[in-house]
Parts: C-alpha cells; structure tokens; sequence
C-alpha cells in the first residue's frame, strides 16, 4: 500500500512540474524614445508593441523596463536583461546583440533654433563657426560629426538634449524628426514656437531589437522573433501597429 502511495505521489508531481525550462516569458529593457517607444505612450508606442506582438505568434510574452538608454544598453549587454527593445546598428554593438530585422527607420536630421541662421556643406564648416552640439550619452552619432571637432554637451535623455537648444546652451541637436516634434509638441509646448529642423534629413536609420549574446537563448530566439515579425507583416497587423501608434509617422 505504501508503494502504492509513493507511485501515485511521484506520478503527480511529475504532471504538475514543467517539463524544460520556461522560454516562454521575456524581460526586455528600453529606454524612453518617444513617439516610437516609451513608459507612458499607449502600449508603451508602436516599436514596443511591434516587438510584443511578433513575439507573441510564437507564444512568447515579453515585459519592459525602462531607463535611461545608456543604462538600458549596459543593462542588455551584460544580460540583466535579455535585450533592448530598439537600437540602431553599430559593427561594435554587433560583437554584443545579435540583431533582428529591421523594425523601421527613423529620419535623423539637425533641430535647430528659428532665429539663428546656420548653413554649412561639411561637419568642419560647423565647428568652425564654434557651434555646440548636444547629444544623448550612448547614442550612435552620424558618420564624421564628432571627428569634425564640433564642442559637444553629453547628456542623458533627449528632452534634456531639447531643453538645452532651447535655452541657448548649444546650437544643434541631431535628432529622429518625429522625436523631436512630439517632444516639442507633449513635452514642452513653451518651445515649440522657437525650434526647428534643418533641410535635407541626414540619414534614415533602421531601428533593430537587439537580443544580448551573453543569454544562451538569444540566438535561437531572434530567429523566432524574425519569423513573428515577417507574419506580423503579411497579417496587415504590422501596419495597423503603425497607424494606430503612430499617426504622424513617415517611414519612406
């Protein structure tokens, strides 16, 4: 009888346990990018919600934490989280993250303030002039910007950045054009008045999820999240994302 019991015992417990290792639960971490991805934007923006939803065909569910991006990028490489929800491709990143297909672009272009006139044909006319660029700590800079010996401000987060060209402290910001609207427009309408953006945009730059190299798991899962994303957007699901996110978008 006793046998009897132990039997029935271990075949519960043997139900009742998993049978591998849970895979199945993500924990991601971001900084606050706004209008693409942030804390307070409706399903925390479209970049999020894109990355949740890929996920999600392949019975995958994911959690963000968000902080400043330099952290955020630390945090991920070293595996405290598994990831970053979205960055831009650098060779030297790529040791790191593998990466996925890209999410969408973002239009980078200079922000400016409307009364100081400014032209220029190469990066080195604009430190000649003694100019001041701020720029957000652990962000890719354009190719050849810093190296023209332009004066920088290091900074944490791009309203800071904003806050900065606003008041005069330095000249120029290289920002995502939809980025910089939405902040001038939610953030810090006072502003919105007295900043601009320059003509022509300096680059479009493809915006990645970067899944750290450091987690075993990491391989096998952005090729799961690839194969998400390509459904997602043969679904129309993709698009819909996008419009109902990210209304102003221009991602041509």
């Amino acid at each position: 009888m006793n046998s009897l019991r132990l039997i029935v015992l271990l075949t519960i417990l043997l139900l009742c346990s998993p049978l591998k290792a849970q895979t199945d639960s993500l924990l991601l971490a971001s900084s606050n990018y706004y209008p693409h991805y942030a804390a307070d934007l409706p399903q925390q923006g479209a970049v999020s919600e894109i990355i949740r939803q890929a996920f999600l065909l392949q019975g995958i569910d994911i959690s963000i934490d968000f902080m400043p991006f330099a952290r955020a990028y630390r945090e991920s490489r070293q595996a405290n989280y598994i990831g970053l929800v979205a960055a831009w491709y650098d060779d030297k990143r790529a040791q790191h993250f593998y990466y996925s297909q890209p999410l969408y672009a973002n239009q980078i272009v200079f922000f400016k303030r409307k009364d100081q006139p400014i032209s220029y044909r190469e990066y080195s006319d604009l430190a000649q002039q003694h100019l001041r660029l701020a720029v957000v700590q652990g962000y890719l800079h354009l190719p050849g910007l810093l190296e023209s010996g332009i004066a920088t401000e290091q900074v944490a987060t791009d309203e800071q950045a904003f806050h900065m060209l606003a008041r005069g402290r330095v000249d120029l910001v290289p920002a995502d054009k939809l980025n910089g609207l939405y902040l001038l427009d939610e953030k810090m309408p006072q502003f919105a008045g007295s900043l601009d953006w320059m003509t022509p945009a300096l680059e479009l730059r493809p915006m990645y999820l970067l899944l750290s190299k450091q987690d075993p798991r990491s391989e096998a899962l952005i090729q799961r999240f690839n194969t998400g994303l390509t459904e997602l957007r043969q679904s129309g699901r993709y698009q819909q994302i996008i419009d109902n996110l990210l209304p102003q978008h221009n991602l041509h």
